[in-house]
Protein backbone atom coordinates (compact mmCIF):
# COMPACT_ATOMS: atom_id res chain seq x y z
CA UNK A 1 0.00 0.00 0.00
CA UNK A 2 1.17 3.21 -0.78
CA UNK A 3 1.32 5.57 2.65
CA UNK A 4 2.62 9.16 0.38
CA UNK A 5 -0.04 12.10 0.39
CA UNK A 6 -2.70 12.18 -2.84
CA UNK A 7 0.43 13.60 -6.05
CA UNK A 8 -1.03 17.06 -7.11
CA UNK A 9 -1.43 16.34 -10.30
CA UNK A 10 -4.49 13.60 -8.89
CA UNK A 11 -5.49 16.06 -6.66
CA UNK A 12 -6.15 18.91 -8.93
CA UNK A 13 -8.57 19.19 -11.59
CA UNK A 14 -7.09 19.30 -15.25
CA UNK A 15 -10.60 20.62 -16.93
CA UNK A 16 -11.93 24.14 -15.69
CA UNK A 17 -15.25 24.71 -17.04
CA UNK A 18 -16.83 27.80 -17.26
CA UNK A 19 -20.06 29.42 -17.39
CA UNK A 20 -19.61 28.76 -21.38
CA UNK A 21 -19.89 25.23 -20.58
CA UNK A 22 -23.48 25.22 -18.24
CA UNK A 23 -25.07 27.31 -21.28
CA UNK A 24 -27.82 26.32 -23.82
CA UNK A 25 -26.40 26.26 -27.64
CA UNK A 26 -27.31 30.03 -29.22
CA UNK A 27 -28.12 28.44 -32.72
CA UNK A 28 -31.89 28.78 -31.58
CA UNK A 29 -34.55 25.73 -31.03
CA UNK A 30 -35.64 25.34 -34.94
CA UNK A 31 -32.93 24.40 -37.81
CA UNK A 32 -33.06 23.71 -41.36
CA UNK A 33 -31.65 20.66 -42.49
CA UNK A 34 -29.36 22.37 -44.41
CA UNK A 35 -27.87 23.43 -41.08
CA UNK A 36 -28.78 20.08 -39.29
CA UNK A 37 -26.36 18.96 -42.22
CA UNK A 38 -23.57 21.19 -41.57
CA UNK A 39 -23.56 20.64 -37.69
CA UNK A 40 -23.46 16.81 -38.67
CA UNK A 41 -20.85 17.45 -41.34
CA UNK A 42 -18.66 19.31 -38.69
CA UNK A 43 -19.07 16.97 -36.22
CA UNK A 44 -17.42 14.24 -38.81
CA UNK A 45 -14.48 16.55 -38.85
CA UNK A 46 -13.71 16.79 -35.53
CA UNK A 47 -15.51 19.34 -34.09
CA UNK A 48 -17.60 17.52 -31.34
CA UNK A 49 -18.69 20.75 -29.69
CA UNK A 50 -21.24 21.99 -32.68
CA UNK A 51 -22.33 18.04 -32.85
CA UNK A 52 -23.10 17.99 -28.95
CA UNK A 53 -24.39 21.15 -29.05
CA UNK A 54 -27.18 19.82 -31.73
CA UNK A 55 -27.39 16.41 -29.74
CA UNK A 56 -28.24 18.82 -26.55
CA UNK A 57 -31.06 20.28 -28.70
CA UNK A 58 -32.18 16.97 -29.82
CA UNK A 59 -32.68 15.38 -26.48
CA UNK A 60 -33.94 18.34 -25.04
CA UNK A 61 -36.68 18.87 -27.62
CA UNK A 62 -37.37 15.20 -28.44
CA UNK A 63 -39.42 13.51 -25.25
CA UNK A 64 -38.99 9.93 -26.67
CA UNK A 65 -35.37 10.28 -26.78
CA UNK A 66 -35.33 11.27 -23.56
CA UNK A 67 -37.34 8.93 -22.32
CA UNK A 68 -35.24 6.30 -23.84
CA UNK A 69 -31.81 7.44 -22.50
CA UNK A 70 -33.21 7.88 -19.20
CA UNK A 71 -34.33 4.24 -19.52
CA UNK A 72 -30.99 2.74 -20.85
CA UNK A 73 -28.90 5.14 -18.14
CA UNK A 74 -31.11 3.95 -14.85
CA UNK A 75 -31.23 0.50 -16.06
CA UNK A 76 -27.43 0.39 -16.31
CA UNK A 77 -26.53 2.21 -13.27
CA UNK A 78 -28.72 -0.29 -11.66
CA UNK A 79 -27.05 -3.44 -11.93
CA UNK A 80 -25.10 -4.85 -9.69
CA UNK A 81 -21.62 -5.10 -10.66
CA UNK A 82 -20.03 -8.22 -8.91
CA UNK A 83 -16.08 -7.87 -7.99
CA UNK A 84 -13.75 -11.07 -8.74
CA UNK A 85 -10.55 -11.16 -7.29
CA UNK A 86 -7.82 -12.16 -10.16
CA UNK A 87 -7.75 -16.24 -10.32
CA UNK A 88 -5.29 -18.26 -12.29
CA UNK A 89 -6.82 -21.39 -14.59
CA UNK A 90 -8.22 -23.88 -12.84
CA UNK A 91 -6.79 -22.22 -9.23
CA UNK A 92 -7.83 -20.19 -6.66
CA UNK A 93 -7.11 -16.74 -5.89
CA UNK A 94 -4.27 -15.68 -3.44
CA UNK A 95 -4.82 -13.75 -0.54
CA UNK A 96 -3.19 -10.87 -2.12
CA UNK A 97 -5.77 -11.23 -4.85
CA UNK A 98 -8.48 -11.63 -2.29
CA UNK A 99 -7.62 -8.34 -0.25
CA UNK A 100 -7.29 -6.10 -3.84
CA UNK A 101 -10.72 -7.51 -4.27
CA UNK A 102 -11.82 -6.20 -1.24
CA UNK A 103 -10.19 -2.95 -1.36
CA UNK A 104 -11.93 -2.28 -4.98
CA UNK A 105 -15.41 -3.06 -3.36
CA UNK A 106 -14.85 -0.47 -0.53
CA UNK A 107 -12.95 2.21 -3.13
CA UNK A 108 -16.44 1.87 -5.21
CA UNK A 109 -18.94 1.71 -2.24
CA UNK A 110 -19.84 -2.13 -1.38
CA UNK A 111 -23.47 -2.15 -0.30
CA UNK A 112 -25.11 -5.62 0.45
CA UNK A 113 -22.21 -7.56 -1.58
CA UNK A 114 -21.89 -5.71 -4.23
CA UNK A 115 -21.07 -2.70 -5.90
CA UNK A 116 -24.08 -0.31 -5.66
CA UNK A 117 -23.77 1.91 -8.51
CA UNK A 118 -26.50 4.02 -7.76
CA UNK A 119 -24.78 5.94 -4.86
CA UNK A 120 -21.43 8.17 -5.50
CA UNK A 121 -18.87 8.23 -6.76
CA UNK A 122 -19.46 5.34 -9.04
CA UNK A 123 -23.45 5.93 -10.40
CA UNK A 124 -22.37 9.87 -11.83
CA UNK A 125 -19.38 7.85 -13.71
CA UNK A 126 -21.59 5.42 -15.10
CA UNK A 127 -24.34 7.53 -15.95
CA UNK A 128 -22.44 10.26 -17.82
CA UNK A 129 -20.17 7.25 -19.62
CA UNK A 130 -23.59 6.17 -21.00
CA UNK A 131 -23.87 9.01 -23.10
CA UNK A 132 -21.20 7.85 -25.67
CA UNK A 133 -24.26 4.96 -25.81
CA UNK A 134 -26.15 7.78 -27.76
CA UNK A 135 -23.16 10.29 -28.80
CA UNK A 136 -20.77 8.26 -29.35
CA UNK A 137 -18.11 9.25 -26.56
CA UNK A 138 -17.84 10.14 -22.87
CA UNK A 139 -15.15 11.20 -20.67
CA UNK A 140 -15.02 11.84 -17.10
CA UNK A 141 -12.08 12.99 -15.23
CA UNK A 142 -11.57 11.31 -11.92
CA UNK A 143 -10.84 13.46 -8.27
CA UNK A 144 -8.88 11.15 -6.37
CA UNK A 145 -8.68 11.84 -2.34
CA UNK A 146 -6.49 9.99 0.33
CA UNK A 147 -8.80 7.93 2.49
CA UNK A 148 -8.26 7.63 6.58
CA UNK A 149 -6.41 4.50 6.19
CA UNK A 150 -3.92 6.58 3.48
CA UNK A 151 -5.56 4.37 0.20
CA UNK A 152 -5.53 6.76 -2.72
CA UNK A 153 -9.29 6.28 -3.59
CA UNK A 154 -12.07 7.97 -5.81
CA UNK A 155 -13.98 10.92 -4.68
CA UNK A 156 -16.34 11.86 -7.28
CA UNK A 157 -16.00 11.81 -11.42
CA UNK A 158 -17.00 14.96 -13.12
CA UNK A 159 -18.31 15.14 -16.89
CA UNK A 160 -15.93 16.70 -19.31
CA UNK A 161 -17.41 18.83 -21.75
CA UNK A 162 -17.49 18.19 -25.46
CA UNK A 163 -15.49 21.34 -26.52
CA UNK A 164 -12.53 20.09 -24.31
CA UNK A 165 -12.15 17.13 -26.83
CA UNK A 166 -10.80 16.94 -30.24
CA UNK A 167 -9.27 13.94 -32.61
CA UNK A 168 -5.75 13.62 -33.43
CA UNK A 169 -4.74 13.97 -37.27
CA UNK A 170 -4.57 10.01 -36.23
CA UNK A 171 -7.68 9.23 -35.39
CA UNK A 172 -8.07 9.05 -31.74
CA UNK A 173 -9.35 11.41 -28.96
CA UNK A 174 -7.48 13.75 -27.28
CA UNK A 175 -8.04 16.98 -25.00
CA UNK A 176 -7.89 20.31 -26.37
CA UNK A 177 -7.18 22.40 -22.74
CA UNK A 178 -7.49 25.81 -24.58
CA UNK A 179 -11.06 25.25 -26.59
CA UNK A 180 -10.03 28.71 -28.05
CA UNK A 181 -6.93 26.65 -29.64
CA UNK A 182 -8.66 24.31 -31.96
CA UNK A 183 -5.08 22.67 -33.24
CA UNK A 184 -3.22 22.54 -30.15
CA UNK A 185 -4.29 19.49 -28.65
CA UNK A 186 -3.05 17.16 -25.79
CA UNK A 187 -2.68 13.18 -25.64
CA UNK A 188 -4.37 11.85 -22.21
CA UNK A 189 -1.57 9.55 -21.47
CA UNK A 190 0.01 13.28 -20.69
CA UNK A 191 -2.29 12.87 -17.48
CA UNK A 192 -2.55 8.99 -16.52
CA UNK A 193 -5.13 7.94 -13.97
CA UNK A 194 -6.98 11.47 -14.31
CA UNK A 195 -9.75 10.23 -17.33
CA UNK A 196 -12.34 7.49 -17.92
CA UNK A 197 -12.94 7.45 -21.75
CA UNK A 198 -15.63 5.78 -22.97
CA UNK A 199 -15.97 5.32 -26.72
CA UNK A 200 -18.72 3.40 -28.14
CA UNK A 201 -18.46 2.31 -31.81
CA UNK A 202 -22.00 2.24 -33.59
CA UNK A 203 -20.43 2.23 -36.98
CA UNK A 204 -16.32 1.88 -38.50
CA UNK A 205 -14.82 5.04 -39.19
CA UNK A 206 -13.75 7.86 -37.35
CA UNK A 207 -14.51 9.03 -33.77
CA UNK A 208 -16.70 11.95 -35.05
CA UNK A 209 -19.28 9.75 -36.57
CA UNK A 210 -19.45 6.86 -33.88
CA UNK A 211 -22.77 8.62 -32.27
CA UNK A 212 -26.14 6.85 -32.73
CA UNK A 213 -27.65 10.19 -32.34
CA UNK A 214 -26.10 10.76 -36.05
CA UNK A 215 -28.73 8.93 -37.60
CA UNK A 216 -31.53 9.85 -35.95
CA UNK A 217 -31.09 13.37 -36.41
CA UNK A 218 -32.84 13.74 -39.85
CA UNK A 219 -35.63 11.76 -38.33
CA UNK A 220 -35.71 14.37 -35.15
CA UNK A 221 -35.72 17.15 -37.83
CA UNK A 222 -39.18 15.56 -39.08
CA UNK A 223 -40.30 14.97 -35.72
CA UNK A 224 -40.01 19.09 -35.00
CA UNK A 225 -41.57 19.68 -38.60
CA UNK A 226 -44.54 17.39 -37.88
CA UNK A 227 -44.88 19.10 -34.34
CA UNK A 228 -44.97 22.67 -36.20
CA UNK A 229 -47.28 21.48 -38.68
CA UNK A 230 -49.72 19.58 -36.21
CA UNK A 231 -50.04 23.01 -33.80
CA UNK A 232 -50.45 25.12 -37.02
CA UNK A 233 -53.41 22.34 -37.92
CA UNK A 234 -54.77 22.50 -34.39
CA UNK A 235 -54.87 26.68 -35.15
CA UNK A 236 -57.04 26.06 -38.01
CA UNK A 237 -58.96 23.02 -37.72
CA UNK A 238 -59.10 22.37 -34.19
CA UNK A 239 -61.42 25.04 -33.27
CA UNK A 240 -65.04 24.99 -34.27
CA UNK A 241 -65.83 27.05 -37.30
CA UNK A 242 -68.16 30.16 -36.84
CA UNK A 243 -70.19 30.48 -39.80
CA UNK A 244 -73.17 32.98 -40.26
CA UNK A 245 -75.16 34.02 -43.09
CA UNK A 246 -76.50 37.29 -43.26
CA UNK A 247 -79.72 38.85 -45.83
CA UNK A 248 -78.17 40.38 -48.91
CA UNK A 249 -80.17 43.23 -47.56
CA UNK A 250 -77.90 43.52 -44.55
CA UNK A 251 -75.98 46.98 -44.84
CA UNK A 252 -71.97 47.61 -44.78
CA UNK A 253 -72.27 48.53 -40.73
CA UNK A 254 -74.31 45.18 -40.12
CA UNK A 255 -71.69 42.71 -41.68
CA UNK A 256 -69.24 44.38 -39.84
CA UNK A 257 -70.93 43.54 -37.04
CA UNK A 258 -71.65 40.42 -37.94
CA UNK A 259 -68.03 39.67 -38.38
CA UNK A 260 -66.91 41.33 -35.10
CA UNK A 261 -69.02 39.26 -33.46
CA UNK A 262 -67.81 36.03 -35.27
CA UNK A 263 -64.28 37.22 -34.66
CA UNK A 264 -64.64 37.79 -30.77
CA UNK A 265 -66.64 34.17 -30.13
CA UNK A 266 -62.91 31.92 -30.17
CA UNK A 267 -62.46 34.11 -27.07
CA UNK A 268 -66.04 34.67 -25.54
CA UNK A 269 -68.79 32.22 -25.62
CA UNK A 270 -71.53 34.87 -26.29
CA UNK A 271 -72.14 37.02 -30.16
CA UNK A 272 -74.53 39.69 -30.85
CA UNK A 273 -76.19 39.22 -34.67
CA UNK A 274 -78.60 41.33 -36.25
CA UNK A 275 -81.93 39.99 -37.29
CA UNK A 276 -82.26 37.21 -39.69
CA UNK A 277 -78.47 36.39 -39.18
CA UNK A 278 -78.40 32.43 -39.22
CA UNK A 279 -75.05 31.34 -37.26
CA UNK A 280 -74.07 28.13 -37.45
CA UNK A 281 -71.23 26.35 -35.57
CA UNK A 282 -69.50 23.65 -36.80
CA UNK A 283 -67.24 21.11 -35.87
CA UNK A 284 -63.72 21.00 -36.02
CA UNK A 285 -62.69 18.17 -37.52
CA UNK A 286 -62.32 17.80 -41.14
CA UNK A 287 -62.11 14.18 -43.27
CA UNK A 288 -58.69 13.90 -44.37
CA UNK A 289 -56.52 15.70 -42.18
CA UNK A 290 -56.61 14.10 -38.86
CA UNK A 291 -55.99 10.20 -38.30
CA UNK A 292 -53.24 7.56 -38.68
CA UNK A 293 -52.52 8.77 -41.63
CA UNK A 294 -52.13 12.43 -40.94
CA UNK A 295 -48.80 13.16 -42.28
CA UNK A 296 -47.91 15.36 -39.27
CA UNK A 297 -48.03 11.98 -36.90
CA UNK A 298 -46.38 9.88 -39.14
CA UNK A 299 -43.90 12.12 -39.00
CA UNK A 300 -43.84 12.03 -35.49
CA UNK A 301 -44.42 8.31 -35.49
CA UNK A 302 -41.76 7.39 -37.90
CA UNK A 303 -39.12 9.10 -35.98
CA UNK A 304 -40.53 7.48 -32.18
CA UNK A 305 -40.49 4.41 -33.54
CA UNK A 306 -36.66 4.61 -35.30
CA UNK A 307 -35.47 6.16 -31.71
CA UNK A 308 -37.19 3.15 -30.20
CA UNK A 309 -35.60 0.49 -32.39
CA UNK A 310 -32.26 2.46 -32.41
CA UNK A 311 -31.51 2.47 -28.83
CA UNK A 312 -33.41 -0.33 -27.19
CA UNK A 313 -34.01 -2.63 -30.22
CA UNK A 314 -37.34 -2.75 -30.57
CA UNK A 315 -40.66 -0.93 -30.11
CA UNK A 316 -42.90 -3.34 -28.09
CA UNK A 317 -42.15 -2.19 -24.72
CA UNK A 318 -42.65 1.37 -25.40
CA UNK A 319 -45.61 1.24 -27.40
CA UNK A 320 -49.29 -0.83 -27.02
CA UNK A 321 -51.50 -0.75 -29.56
CA UNK A 322 -53.86 -3.51 -28.06
CA UNK A 323 -51.86 -6.12 -30.50
CA UNK A 324 -49.38 -8.81 -30.59
CA UNK A 325 -49.28 -11.80 -28.17
CA UNK A 326 -47.11 -12.80 -25.11
CA UNK A 327 -44.66 -14.70 -27.15
CA UNK A 328 -43.91 -11.31 -29.12
CA UNK A 329 -43.59 -9.53 -26.20
CA UNK A 330 -41.27 -11.87 -24.62
CA UNK A 331 -39.02 -11.47 -27.87
CA UNK A 332 -38.98 -8.19 -28.05
CA UNK A 333 -37.98 -7.80 -23.87
CA UNK A 334 -35.17 -10.58 -24.60
CA UNK A 335 -33.90 -7.98 -28.18
CA UNK A 336 -33.81 -5.32 -25.17
CA UNK A 337 -31.70 -7.14 -22.95
CA UNK A 338 -29.50 -8.49 -25.33
CA UNK A 339 -28.82 -4.29 -25.73
CA UNK A 340 -28.95 -3.81 -22.23
CA UNK A 341 -26.37 -6.32 -22.23
CA UNK A 342 -24.14 -4.82 -24.70
CA UNK A 343 -24.19 -1.41 -23.10
CA UNK A 344 -23.17 -3.18 -19.35
CA UNK A 345 -20.34 -4.72 -21.35
CA UNK A 346 -19.03 -1.15 -22.28
CA UNK A 347 -18.98 -0.09 -18.71
CA UNK A 348 -17.50 -2.92 -17.38
CA UNK A 349 -14.74 -2.70 -20.33
CA UNK A 350 -14.24 0.64 -19.27
CA UNK A 351 -14.12 0.39 -15.76
CA UNK A 352 -11.47 -2.85 -15.86
CA UNK A 353 -9.30 -1.62 -18.73
CA UNK A 354 -9.26 1.56 -16.77
CA UNK A 355 -10.16 2.36 -13.42
CA UNK A 356 -9.20 -0.34 -11.66
CA UNK A 357 -5.67 -0.76 -12.80
CA UNK A 358 -5.44 2.89 -11.93
CA UNK A 359 -6.68 1.78 -8.61
CA UNK A 360 -4.47 -1.08 -7.94
CA UNK A 361 -1.54 0.49 -9.53
CA UNK A 362 -1.73 4.14 -6.94
CA UNK A 363 -2.15 1.88 -3.74
CA UNK A 364 -0.03 -1.22 -4.40
CA UNK A 365 2.55 0.12 -6.43
CA UNK A 366 1.93 -1.94 -9.78
CA UNK A 367 -0.86 -2.99 -11.67
CA UNK A 368 -1.07 -7.03 -10.92
CA UNK A 369 -3.29 -9.42 -9.53
CA UNK A 370 -6.05 -6.90 -10.69
CA UNK A 371 -9.47 -7.20 -9.42
CA UNK A 372 -12.34 -6.97 -12.17
CA UNK A 373 -15.87 -6.42 -12.24
CA UNK A 374 -18.69 -8.59 -13.33
CA UNK A 375 -22.25 -7.67 -14.67
CA UNK A 376 -25.16 -9.33 -13.96
CA UNK A 377 -28.48 -9.11 -16.37
CA UNK A 378 -30.97 -11.64 -15.01
CA UNK A 379 -32.37 -13.67 -17.76
CA UNK A 380 -34.61 -16.33 -15.94
CA UNK A 381 -35.76 -18.20 -19.32
CA UNK A 382 -31.80 -18.75 -20.92
CA UNK A 383 -30.51 -19.63 -17.22
CA UNK A 384 -32.92 -22.23 -17.76
CA UNK A 385 -32.31 -23.79 -21.12
CA UNK A 386 -28.57 -23.52 -19.73
CA UNK A 387 -29.56 -25.89 -16.94
CA UNK A 388 -31.97 -27.93 -18.83
CA UNK A 389 -28.83 -28.97 -21.59
CA UNK A 390 -26.38 -29.38 -18.81
CA UNK A 391 -29.02 -32.10 -17.18
CA UNK A 392 -29.30 -33.58 -20.26
CA UNK A 393 -25.13 -33.73 -21.06
CA UNK A 394 -24.37 -34.90 -17.62
CA UNK A 395 -26.61 -36.53 -15.94
CA UNK A 396 -28.72 -38.28 -18.32
CA UNK A 397 -26.04 -39.11 -20.88
CA UNK A 398 -23.40 -38.95 -18.80
CA UNK A 399 -20.39 -37.11 -20.50
CA UNK A 400 -17.82 -36.42 -18.42
CA UNK A 401 -17.40 -32.88 -17.36
CA UNK A 402 -14.90 -30.65 -14.50
CA UNK A 403 -17.18 -29.88 -11.67
CA UNK A 404 -15.20 -26.21 -12.11
CA UNK A 405 -16.83 -25.88 -15.46
CA UNK A 406 -19.93 -26.48 -13.93
CA UNK A 407 -19.04 -23.76 -11.04
CA UNK A 408 -17.77 -21.06 -13.40
CA UNK A 409 -20.86 -21.64 -16.08
CA UNK A 410 -23.45 -21.41 -13.99
CA UNK A 411 -21.48 -18.77 -11.71
CA UNK A 412 -21.80 -20.64 -8.38
CA UNK A 413 -19.06 -19.75 -5.99
CA UNK A 414 -16.73 -23.03 -5.24
CA UNK A 415 -16.92 -23.67 -1.25
CA UNK A 416 -14.19 -23.94 0.81
CA UNK A 417 -12.71 -27.18 2.62
CA UNK A 418 -15.24 -27.22 5.83
CA UNK A 419 -17.61 -25.29 4.86
CA UNK A 420 -21.39 -25.94 5.64
CA UNK A 421 -22.51 -27.07 2.03
CA UNK A 422 -26.41 -26.96 1.14
CA UNK A 423 -27.73 -30.90 0.42
CA UNK A 424 -31.17 -30.86 -1.09
CA UNK A 425 -34.02 -32.75 -0.08
CA UNK A 426 -34.56 -35.98 -1.54
CA UNK A 427 -37.88 -36.28 -3.66
CA UNK A 428 -40.25 -38.68 -2.49
CA UNK A 429 -41.42 -41.02 -5.35
CA UNK A 430 -44.90 -43.27 -5.53
CA UNK A 431 -44.97 -46.09 -7.06
CA UNK A 432 -47.19 -46.94 -9.67
CA UNK A 433 -49.13 -50.07 -10.03
CA UNK A 434 -48.80 -52.24 -12.96
CA UNK A 435 -50.68 -55.41 -13.75
CA UNK A 436 -48.46 -57.89 -12.11
CA UNK A 437 -47.63 -61.53 -13.99
CA UNK A 438 -48.17 -64.70 -12.70
CA UNK A 439 -45.09 -65.86 -10.75
CA UNK A 440 -43.93 -69.48 -9.68
CA UNK A 441 -44.50 -70.73 -6.37
CA UNK A 442 -40.98 -69.78 -4.93
CA UNK A 443 -40.82 -66.29 -6.40
CA UNK A 444 -41.32 -62.55 -5.48
CA UNK A 445 -41.75 -59.42 -6.90
CA UNK A 446 -39.38 -56.70 -8.00
CA UNK A 447 -38.78 -54.34 -5.13
CA UNK A 448 -38.47 -51.82 -8.21
CA UNK A 449 -41.87 -51.92 -9.29
CA UNK A 450 -41.78 -53.32 -12.55
CA UNK A 451 -43.92 -56.44 -11.62
CA UNK A 452 -41.34 -58.92 -12.89
CA UNK A 453 -40.57 -62.10 -10.75
CA UNK A 454 -37.18 -62.50 -8.94
CA UNK A 455 -35.76 -65.48 -7.18
CA UNK A 456 -35.75 -65.57 -3.38
CA UNK A 457 -32.72 -64.21 -2.86
CA UNK A 458 -33.23 -60.42 -3.41
CA UNK A 459 -30.63 -58.28 -2.98
CA UNK A 460 -30.98 -55.33 -0.69
CA UNK A 461 -31.55 -51.16 -1.31
CA UNK A 462 -27.98 -50.86 0.06
CA UNK A 463 -26.52 -53.45 -1.88
CA UNK A 464 -28.20 -51.83 -5.17
CA UNK A 465 -27.45 -48.03 -4.92
CA UNK A 466 -23.88 -49.25 -3.76
CA UNK A 467 -23.73 -51.65 -7.36
CA UNK A 468 -25.50 -48.38 -9.12
CA UNK A 469 -22.99 -45.85 -7.32
CA UNK A 470 -19.53 -48.14 -8.52
CA UNK A 471 -21.63 -48.54 -12.33
CA UNK A 472 -21.95 -44.70 -12.17
CA UNK A 473 -17.73 -43.98 -11.28
CA UNK A 474 -16.70 -46.21 -14.04
CA UNK A 475 -18.84 -44.87 -16.86
CA UNK A 476 -17.36 -42.00 -17.84
CA UNK A 477 -14.01 -44.27 -18.24
CA UNK A 478 -16.05 -46.82 -20.07
CA UNK A 479 -17.43 -44.29 -22.40
CA UNK A 480 -14.20 -42.42 -23.03
CA UNK A 481 -12.05 -46.09 -24.18
CA UNK A 482 -15.22 -46.65 -26.56
CA UNK A 483 -15.02 -43.48 -27.60
CA UNK A 484 -11.11 -44.00 -28.15
CA UNK A 485 -11.40 -47.45 -29.97
CA UNK A 486 -14.20 -46.23 -32.13
CA UNK A 487 -16.86 -48.46 -30.59
CA UNK A 488 -20.65 -48.26 -29.30
CA UNK A 489 -21.18 -49.41 -25.62
CA UNK A 490 -24.06 -51.30 -25.99
CA UNK A 491 -26.61 -52.85 -23.42
CA UNK A 492 -26.91 -56.71 -23.30
CA UNK A 493 -29.35 -58.33 -20.91
CA UNK A 494 -29.87 -61.72 -20.38
CA UNK A 495 -32.88 -62.72 -21.87
CA UNK A 496 -35.27 -65.98 -19.76
CA UNK A 497 -38.78 -65.44 -18.24
CA UNK A 498 -36.78 -63.54 -15.63
CA UNK A 499 -35.77 -60.48 -17.63
CA UNK A 500 -37.99 -56.89 -17.42
CA UNK A 501 -39.40 -55.79 -20.03
CA UNK A 502 -37.10 -52.43 -19.40
CA UNK A 503 -34.14 -54.55 -19.99
CA UNK A 504 -35.76 -55.96 -22.84
CA UNK A 505 -36.36 -53.21 -24.48
CA UNK A 506 -32.25 -51.71 -23.91
CA UNK A 507 -31.30 -55.00 -25.24
CA UNK A 508 -28.95 -54.72 -28.10
CA UNK A 509 -29.24 -50.76 -28.33
CA UNK A 510 -26.21 -48.00 -27.85
CA UNK A 511 -25.19 -45.70 -25.35
CA UNK A 512 -27.67 -42.99 -26.20
CA UNK A 513 -30.71 -44.67 -27.65
CA UNK A 514 -32.82 -45.03 -25.53
CA UNK A 515 -30.85 -45.51 -22.48
CA UNK A 516 -28.06 -43.00 -20.63
CA UNK A 517 -27.18 -44.47 -17.57
CA UNK A 518 -25.53 -47.69 -17.15
CA UNK A 519 -26.64 -51.01 -15.04
CA UNK A 520 -27.67 -52.28 -12.95
CA UNK A 521 -31.18 -50.28 -13.40
CA UNK A 522 -33.26 -52.04 -10.62
CA UNK A 523 -33.20 -55.22 -8.23
CA UNK A 524 -31.06 -57.97 -9.26
CA UNK A 525 -30.61 -56.59 -12.96
CA UNK A 526 -28.08 -58.76 -14.74
CA UNK A 527 -27.35 -56.59 -17.82
CA UNK A 528 -23.89 -55.80 -18.51
CA UNK A 529 -22.04 -53.16 -21.24
CA UNK A 530 -20.13 -54.46 -24.10
CA UNK A 531 -18.58 -52.70 -26.81
CA UNK A 532 -19.16 -53.89 -30.39
CA UNK A 533 -17.12 -51.93 -33.08
CA UNK A 534 -19.28 -49.31 -34.62
CA UNK A 535 -18.75 -50.66 -38.15
CA UNK A 536 -20.36 -54.43 -37.06
CA UNK A 537 -23.02 -53.06 -34.56
CA UNK A 538 -26.36 -53.37 -35.80
CA UNK A 539 -29.22 -52.04 -34.31
CA UNK A 540 -32.35 -53.91 -32.42
CA UNK A 541 -35.24 -51.93 -35.46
Amino acid sequence: MSDSPTPQKLAAPVIRPSNRDYEPQLFGRSLSPDTVGALLDAGARGDLAAQSDLFNLMEDTWPRLRANLQKIKNAIRKLPLNVQPFTPKNGKPSASAQEKAAFVESALHLQRGYVDTTRAPLGSAVYELMDAVARGLSVVEIDWTTDTTGFVVPVGFRRVPSRYLGINTDGTLALRLDPAALSALTPFAKHPGKFLTGVFQSKSGALGEAAQLRALAPLWLGHMLGWEWLVQKAELFGTPLRWANYPTTATQAEIDAITAALRNMGTASWGAFPQGTNLQILQGTTPGVSGPNDPSERLMGIADRACDIMLLGQNLSVEHNGQGSRAASEVHREVELDLFETYAEFIVAVLNDQLIPQLIALNWGSAEEIPFVEVEISRPGREQDMAARDKTLFVEMGLPVSLQYLYERHKVPTPDAGEALFTPAKPVTQAVPTEQKPAPADAKACACGCGVPIDATSESSAELAARQAAAQADFPQQVAEAIAADEYLVWDATLDNRTTPLCQGRHGRRWGDGWFSPPPAHYNCRSVLTRVPKTGYQSPD
